[in-house]
């Protein structure tokens, strides 16, 4: 039997960064990754911000993006130059295995094998799992678990919790053709309840869509193609697709899934994902490091208090625009065309690129919807 003080099941921007700040504090820390080899689907874009933040070296960032455009159901188009900081584009391949790497060389250690079950989850935590290269179980007793094993939730399904809701998007890379500015395309034609985009990369680029239905996603790819390209997804595929498009799906947050006494959930686990720009990674790396704040202090409940302080209001005020602006095409006809004032672009940008923390930009950014979210 594995003994350590802190087991993290899923080496993902959550998983990882929790166990490279605990590792970092003393905290004997084991890090449980099914696949290493695992690249998730995935646009790839990371605010700036991030990495100062958090201290993660910029040498695998493939591309930086200082141009957006936002392009309504009906074609009107924002252009926006991005100031104060930029869009990272990573693979991420690339960016999960670097996170992991700095937890190794904090002192985490990295073990390749999958989750299968709790044997016990009361008082001391027995978990057990299975290494990729062998059928033998192995059982890892700690005193804290974070489970940040994404939307699979093995995890919780082992506690008998109920799964977060989810919603689908499918995404392919296609050769580039020299794109400087990351595309939000926004229209019911296309996503439901999304965006479609098209995130340029080195070497390539990132399309994709999103949907609440799974059984939509071919049919919505097609679509956007048609409208992006102008041609067939069949005859578009034909000549440009790198990869074929990959479903997959993400978490709809709803702001109640932090811990059960020594198991804390983090990233998407804990659905941590921004509502309207459906923005997971630097939330999950925020989750990770918060997660592991309140395992450093022995107080699992600080990580609710931590998240909350930092990004509930904003996360509920999104979530307000979210139903609003997903209501028909109309209502995102106005929310774009709100987005055409540039007090409005600054005060955006100041909270979803720069992150900002204080609360002037949130108010402000709060009465320019207020006349139509009622809140």
């Amino acid at each position: 039997m594995i003994r350590t003080q802190v087991l993290i099941i899923g080496g993902g921007p959550a998983g990882s960064t929790a166990a490279r700040f605990l590792s970092d504090s003393g905290i004997d820390t084991v890090l449980l990754e099914r696949d290493m080899s695992y690249v998730k689907p995935c646009g790839g874009g990371i605010p700036s911000t991030a990495f100062h933040e958090l201290n993660i070296p910029e040498e695998i960032v493939k591309k930086k993006i200082k141009k957006i455009h936002i392009i309504s159901p009906k074609g009107e188009e924002i252009k926006v130059e991005l100031k104060g900081g930029y869009l990272c584009i990573t693979g991420r391949g690339t960016f999960d295995a670097k996170l992991r790497e700095l937890a190794k060389k904090s002192g985490a250690i990295l073990i390749e094998a999958e989750f299968l079950r709790f044997e016990e989850f009361r008082g001391k935590i027995i978990s057990i799992a299975r290494k990729k290269s062998s059928k033998d179980e192995i059982k890892i007793k700690s005193d804290y678990v974070i489970a940040s094993d994404g939307i699979t939730f093995r995890t919780g399904l082992s506690m008998k919790c109920n799964k977060p809701d989810c919603l689908s998007t499918i995404s392919a890379h296609i050769t580039s053709d020299n794109l400087d500015a990351c595309e939000f395309w926004f229209g019911s034609s296309h996503a439901s309840q999304f965006y479609s985009w098209v995130f340029p990369s080195d070497g390539y680029s990132s399309i994709g869509t999103g949907c609440v239905s799974s059984k939509d996603l071919s049919h919505l790819l097609n679509s956007f193609i048609k409208r992006r390209f102008g041609i067939p997804l069949k005859d578009f595929a034909d000549q440009n697709f790198i990869n074929k498009p990959r479903a997959f799906k993400i978490p709809s947050w709803n702001g109640t899934i932090f811990n059960i006494n020594n198991i804390l959930f983090a990233g998407d686990a804990a659905g941590t994902v921004m509502p309207v720009t459906y923005e997971g990674i630097y939330y999950a790396m925020k989750s990770g490091e918060f997660a592991a704040q309140a395992i450093t202090e022995g107080k699992p409940s600080v990580y609710k208090k931590l998240w909350n302080s930092k990004f509930r209001n904003r996360f509920l005020l999104m979530s307000k625009i979210r139903n609003y602006l997903f209501g028909d095409d109309a209502h995102i006809e106005k929310f774009i065309a709100l987005h055409k004032k540039p007090e409005v672009q600054e005060i955006a940008m100041r909270l979803w690129l720069k992150k900002e923390t204080g609360s002037s930009a949130f108010i402000s950014y709060l009465k320019f919807f207020k006349h139509f979210l009622k809140v």
